[in-house]
């Protein structure tokens, strides 16, 4: 059983609708292991709390991950951003009052892996600024598909205006070897889309979705949402802790617990 005393350093999640989320297990598990005396709780928020909510986190916490919808809301409560953060536009990290993406670390990692190509990336939010900054700046062309039109649009010009070629698209005629989820919605993107080389996943469930369902059908190299949760979480680490647990041993004990399978 976890003991808490007043030494204890408070980390967390906040987002909206985040009673899914496996932040605290990996957290937890990670300072456990590694004898950090510190808790790791999620804090679900409704939009009408976060003005009074986020504030007093911030005064009392020692670090924070940000979660949807809440990744770019967040900035205005804190003092600076790093480059990370500062590029993509968009915290998913926070130490003291100072904002970092560590997704867009995580995912440079996995892309020095496979390598840089054009890419369709859907949906427009706050993941898809970090996947987008990270391929973008390699120099390839990258293509904004989001059925909010307004979103995608801005978040092209975002990216154009930062000196990258990307383009709002509402069809996927187009030649692409990377293609990227980052919305929940099952049914989309369409199968017609799923093509190319690689197929990256921001969504994690216990299950394999089926988007990486269906790339893995037609022969594609795929990067499910577990693998970009854990890098991210363990960049995290670094950054509050200057040490992160071990990638492959968190794996473990998520399957291990059967949190995932």
């Amino acid at each position: 059983m976890l003991e808490v005393d007043y030494n204890t350093k408070l980390y967390g999640v906040i987002g909206r609708k985040i009673s899914y989320t496996l932040s605290p297990a990996i957290h937890n598990y990670s300072f456990s292991v590694m004898g950090v005396n510190a808790v790791y709780l999620a804090f679900d928020l409704e939009e009408d709390k976060v003005n009074k909510v986020i504030p007093g986190l911030l005064e009392v916490g020692a670090g924070f991950n940000v979660t949807i919808p809440y990744k770019e809301k967040v900035m205005e409560f804190l003092d600076k951003l790093d480059d990370t953060a500062e590029k993509v536009g968009a915290v998913n990290t926070i130490k003291g009052k100072v904002g970092y993406n560590t997704d867009y670390l995580a995912l440079k990692e996995i892309l020095s892996r496979y390598g840089y190509f054009d890419t369709l990336v859907f949906g427009a939010g706050g993941a898809s600024r970090a996947i987008a900054v990270a391929i973008a700046e390699e120099g390839v062309n990258l293509y904004i598909y989001d059925r909010t039109r307004e979103k995608g649009e801005r978040l092209a010009s975002y990216l154009r205006e930062n000196g990258f070629k990307a383009s709002y698209v509402d069809h996927c005629n187009l030649s692409y070897e990377i293609v990227v989820n980052a919305t929940p919605d099952p049914s989309f993107p369409p199968d017609q889309c799923i093509k190319g080389k690689l197929a990256i996943d921001f969504v994690y469930t216990p299950v394999m979705t089926s988007f990486l369902t269906r790339a893995k059908e037609k022969g594609m190299v795929t990067v499910d949402g577990l693998e970009i949760l854990v890098g991210q979480a363990l960049e995290a680490q670094k950054i509050w802790l200057g040490k992160s647990a071990n990638k492959d041993e968190v794996v473990k004990y998520l399957y291990a617990r059967k949190l995932v399978r």
